[in-house]
């Protein structure tokens, strides 16, 4: 400390030695006013803001208190001393407005805590807290449906496994199936696909071990009950179904359902059984023209459900859509009726005659042009139509606001298959209907009227000259629409009976019957009086030519 306050007091010394303009009196003010102090407080320096100079009051007044050591010079501690006790006051005679505060320093115990500067607070450095951990969403889309509990799966297993030790010799076959896809959760009417999946489609008896690895394989990637289907059915190789992945399960329905026992042994027909059935499935459900069912369409429609009911229900026919066989006869008949030459093909001259030629020949000549055909060669001329196509036909024919009938008859007004059908294509098509109505008799108005007429029906926003397919759809009159162009007949009895509505028919379930369903039920019942009275006059002549052979005999005798 003292090898502090030595330098100090030196300078305040040298200060005072050069200032020549101090005058005697003030040197000996100076001297009268240095008394030694021996206060032990610290030394204090008050420092006041500088003075204003002026020529009447001295500038400043310097105040020292200090003490001589043996050397003579001023400031110096002596020995004893602990401390220097040093101040100075620099006061102004007139103090300003805005006077600088008082400063406070000591010199003595410089080190000491108390005359220490505080410490500027640390600044603290705000960072952001990590984010919470939080569980992975799960996605929006299950392309193999949503995962199920391994648990789930391997309860399942075991359950199947106790089948298998039941049998004999531990294996199954396919009268043991029903039990399998019961213990598997899996509906009954699976059990033909399932048997032929674990077997690997080879004629032999299926294992436990069969079961156990195909189960396996399928679980892990196909985890609800439309995926399982396509992987069942396809054995894994893709994930869509076409129409010939359905067959083998069909032909099981053929044999195993209550409702088609009466069928069983017609065996010439089975396939044409198949055949609709297929075709009506891919007609409700798959809404495309690629020939193929995807995963995502399957879960949508109807015919999973179709399939799981077939096993509670022994009336087959009450499956509208899919299953009845008496949609499938009054379709077959219908097919029957206008091939002429009895070789399940149909030509555009046998179409021609459908319903009492009631189609118009530019209809009949899109049909054949391959403008609604599904198969790979979709687009290309074909010289005839199977069963299949003809479905397809008959389906869109009678009921008009079925979707997919919707985009059948679209694509066959659609000429040059731009995605628009105007003016000029409605009236080509129009034109053919009102030289049908000419031909019988019938007056009709002129297609500026018709067009005009047609406009209304779409209610296409600004009235515009052709319209799309959605415009189609969304229109609640698109049946009648339709009729204008396709089918002279029905043409003429809408117009003929317009604001006439047909009336409203249920189900047992309480559903309304579509315009197809009332259309099978007509034709079925009238096929069932002709049958009938076939089957009176072919009873009668088969009499008659027993009375006529019984007299010749005895005649003969």
């Amino acid at each position: 400390m003292q090898a502090m306050s030595a330098p100090r007091n030196l300078r305040v010394w040298r200060l005072l030695r050069n200032r020549t303009n101090v005058s005697a009196a003030s040197a000996t003010q100076i001297q009268a006013d240095v008394t030694p102090t021996k206060s032990a407080h610290p030394a204090e320096l008050n420092v006041v803001s500088p003075p204003k100079r002026t020529a009447s009051v001295p500038a400043s007044r310097l105040n020292l208190n200090g003490t001589l050591d043996s050397n003579g010079n001023y400031g110096r501690k002596s020995a004893s001393q602990s401390d220097l006790n040093y101040s100075a006051e620099l006061s102004v005679a007139a103090p300003t407005r805005h006077a600088i505060p008082e400063l406070d320093l000591t010199f003595d115990s410089y080190n000491d805590e108390q005359y220490r500067p505080t410490p500027k607070p640390t600044q603290v450095i705000s960072r952001p807290l990590p984010p919470k951990p939080q569980a992975p969403k799960e996605p929006i889309y299950y392309p193999q449906g949503k995962p199920v509990p391994q648990l789930q799966n391997d309860t399942a297993l075991r359950r199947v496994c106790e089948v298998f030790r039941s049998v004999p010799n531990q294996k199954c076959t396919l009268e043991n199936m029903p039990a399998v896809c019961e213990a598997a959760g899996l509906p009954m009417y699976w059990k033909m696909p399932v048997f032929l999946a674990i077997t690997n489609d080879e004629d032999r008896l299926a294992t436990q071990v069969d079961f156990t690895s195909w189960w396996k394989a399928m679980t892990s990637v196909a985890h609800d009950e439309a995926a399982r289907f396509v992987y069942t059915l396809t054995m894994g190789s893709r994930s869509y179904l076409q129409p010939e992945d359905f067959y083998e399960m069909l032909m099981d329905v053929i044999h195993t359902h209550p409702g088609l026992a009466f069928y069983r042994d017609a065996t010439e027909f089975h396939d044409k059984y198949c055949q609709v059935v297929m075709t009506r499935i891919f007609w409700n459900d798959a809404h495309s023209w690629s020939g193929r069912l995807t995963t995502e369409r399957l879960r949508k429609g109807g015919v999973l459900q179709a399939i799981r009911n077939l096993q509670f229900d022994d009336d087959i026919n009450k499956s509208l859509r899919y299953f009845s066989y008496e949609h499938f006869y009054v379709v077959y008949c219908k097919f029957w009726e206008i091939d002429s030459d009895h070789d399940l093909k149909i030509s555009s001259t046998d179409l021609a005659q459908h319903a009492g030629g009631a189609l118009v020949p530019m209809v009949v000549d899109r049909i054949f042009s391959g403008a609604v055909c599904t198969n790979p060669n979709r687009g290309q001329p074909v010289e005839d139509i199977g069963l299949a196509e003809f479905t397809q036909f008959l389906l869109a024919e009678e009921d008009k606001t079925h979707p997919t009938s919707i985009e059948y008859w679209f694509r066959i007004l659609d000429l040059d298959g731009d995605g628009l059908v105007t003016l000029y294509d409605m009236e080509l098509f129009h034109t053919q209907v009102q030289r049908k109505l000419a031909a019988e008799g019938i007056d009709s108005m002129g297609f500026a009227d018709v067009a005009c007429q047609l406009i209304d029906m779409l209610n296409v926003p600004g009235g515009v000259s052709a319209f799309r397919l959605s415009d189609l759809k969304k229109s609640s009159l698109r049946g009648r629409f339709i009729n204008t162009f396709v089918n002279w007949r029905k043409f003429f009895a809408q117009e003929t009976n317009e604001g006439s509505e047909s009336p409203r028919i249920e189900d047992e379930g309480g559903q309304e019957l579509t315009e197809w369903d009332r259309y099978c039920i007509e034709e079925y019942e009238a096929m069932m009086e002709d049958d009938q009275a076939d089957a009176e006059t072919i009873s009668l002549n088969l009499e008659e030519d027993d009375g006529r052979s019984s007299l010749a005999y005895h005649d003969v005798l």
